[in-house]
């Protein structure tokens, strides 16, 4: 029980949070355990290499650390999966470096560790058996004062644990590890007790088991729960002089009792049942951790590949006239021409121009664009005859070609009919829909239409704030539209605050020098001065 509680965790309200950090801290919990959801869901190939990769790692992270190295040399030549547990809990440094990659959610790191997450996770699940209905399990540790006050004011609302959480069936274990964590002469620190209720018959939790015939300590009774698991925090209750323990009663819960449980299951449910690395980079990509993304697109080897999601949403993504559309376009006029009547292929069909209308486009060449993207609307309304996202994704195709050619009124209709058909199939809260009415304003800004371009710029912000990751650049993007339309309606002070909320968001993962994060900050010096 060695590991910490200290920036592994993230609250989220059930109800809807009060403030905007806490909305934001929504969406990191969901995409984080959609994250770990595509690491589970993983396919033995797509396992198979990452042991090789974690063994490389540390062996060139500690070269000349012989205790470690002999570790992992036992790794590589006896690990098995079935063994994960025993290896978690022979207090060597591999749980220590799992967790850690957890807390500072180090993806990179994570992704040489997928075997290890996933064998860990399926052994819990097997393990998962106890006679109780209900046990109380407990955890001793010092929490920071920062730490604390969070789940203080957090009580009522969840909390999501990123690393795997260690306890005791034993209150005297873990009030032991309270007191040999904290250092007296650390006043930034108080010794803390958890206690957990947990209803062992729940089947929407994360799996735990008790490791008591797994553990090198099988004395301190050991209970542990798979990375992600959420609980309720109760209260908390400040200790005594007799007993200067502080108090914290939790209860494991399940993602039903999320507030975006419509949209983690709409977008758990659009993974792969079998998953690879690729997926992982998906996920990522739609969390706004682009390098990171592109590092799992590098380790799956698919950027040769034409990948598409539901509706056609990432074509060709990542490349530039002139890599490879000659001999795409040409294969996909091919393959069209052969298609062409046939019956069993009309989705196949419809993927060919959509490939062929982006590459036109990308090569500026709006009417051929134009004319694939609707030969393909035309060939889904007719395959689907219903609302479906594949059509919606043309619709946005199309009027992003309408736009261009400036052709306004026609763009913000094609993109309405994108809008009401993504509202009918998709949770309120997708970031899908954020994105169309962002899309939308920046249509009524192009025509000076500012009151209309807000209401849109609003809409889309809201459903940011509440489902997507916390500094995500598609928010500051928001922002930056939202601050523009104010600085040509002369509310500079709102113009000054919404571009100072973009440069925040985007100072945290773009470099200094970013042209964009420049040409924010000169907006900001701008505003300041029509301001003074």
């Amino acid at each position: 029980m060695e590991d910490s509680i200290g920036d592994i965790s993230s609250f989220f309200n059930p109800a809807g949070p009060s403030t905007k950090n806490l909305e934001n801290e929504n969406g990191d919990f969901m995409w984080f355990q959609l994250f770990i959801e595509s690491l589970l869901r993983m396919s033995e190939t797509a396992l198979l290499p990452s042991r090789n990769e974690f063994v490389e790692f540390i062996r060139q992270q500690y070269h000349d650390d012989v205790a470690k190295l002999r570790i992992v040399d036992d790794l590589e030549s006896n690990y098995q999966a079935n063994q994960a547990l025993h290896w978690y809990t022979r207090g060597s440094f591999l749980y220590v470096i799992l967790n850690k990659a957890l807390r500072q959610q180090d993806y990179v790191l994570l992704f040489t560790l997928r075997f290890f997450i996933h064998d860990l996770f399926y052994s819990l699940l097997e393990r998962k058996q106890f006679k109780q209905t209900v046990i109380t399990l407990y955890r001793g540790q010092a929490l920071d004062v920062a730490e604390l006050n969070n789940l203080i004011k957090n009580q009522g609302n969840f909390i999501s644990m990123n690393s795997f959480l260690s306890t005791s069936r034993d209150r005297s274990v873990a009030h032991f590890y309270a007191e040999m964590a904290v250092n007296s002469d650390n006043i930034r620190y108080h010794p803390v007790l958890f206690e957990i209720e947990v209803n062992t018959t729940r089947t929407d939790t994360k799996p735990f088991a008790d490791l008591k015939y797994d553990s090198q300590y099988s004395d301190e009774n050991e209970v542990l729960f798979m990375a992600g698991s959420i609980f309720r925090v109760v209260n908390v209750k400040k200790g005594s002089q007799d007993d200067p323990f502080w108090s914290i009663k939790l209860i494991l819960c399940g993602e039903e009792d999320n507030q975006l449980k419509e949209v983690f299951k709409y977008l758990k449910d659009e993974l792969d049942d079998e998953t690879d690395m690729g997926s992982v980079g998906k996920v990522l990509y739609d969390m706004g951790k682009n390098e990171q993304s592109e590092i799992a697109f590098d380790i799956d080897r698919q950027h040769m590949r034409i990948r598409t999601n539901g509706e056609f949403g990432y074509p060709l993504e990542g490349y530039t006239p002139g890599m490879y559309f000659p001999e795409i376009l040409k294969e996909s006029q091919e393959l069209a021409e052969k298609l062409i009547g046939k019956n069993d292929d009309r989705r196949l069909l419809a993927m060919c121009y959509n490939t062929m209308g982006s590459i036109y486009r990308d090569y500026q060449q709006y009417d051929n664009a134009l004319e694939n993207f609707s030969k393909g609307l035309d060939v889904l309304l007719n395959f689907y005859n219903q609302d479906h996202l594949e059509i919606a994704g043309f619709h946005e195709f199309i009027s992003q070609i309408y736009e261009r050619q400036e052709k306004i009124q026609l763009a913000i209709k094609s993109s309405k009919e994108c809008l009401r058909i993504r509202q009918h199939l998709l949770p309120e809260a997708h970031p899908m829909i954020a994105i169309t009415f962002r899309n939308i304003g920046e249509l009524y800004n192009a025509v000076d239409d500012f009151d209309n371009a807000l209401a849109m710029y609003d809409k889309a912000l809201k459903i940011q704030l509440l489902s997507s990751a916390s500094n995500h650049p598609s928010i500051a993007e928001t922002y930056n539209c939202i601050a523009w339309v104010y600085e040509q309606i002369n509310e500079f002070r709102l113009a000054l605050e919404n571009y100072t909320a973009a440069f925040e968001i985007l100072r945290v993962s773009y470099p200094s020098n970013d042209p964009l994060l420049l040409q924010i900050q000169e907006d900001i010096d701008n505003m300041k001065r029509a301001l003074s």
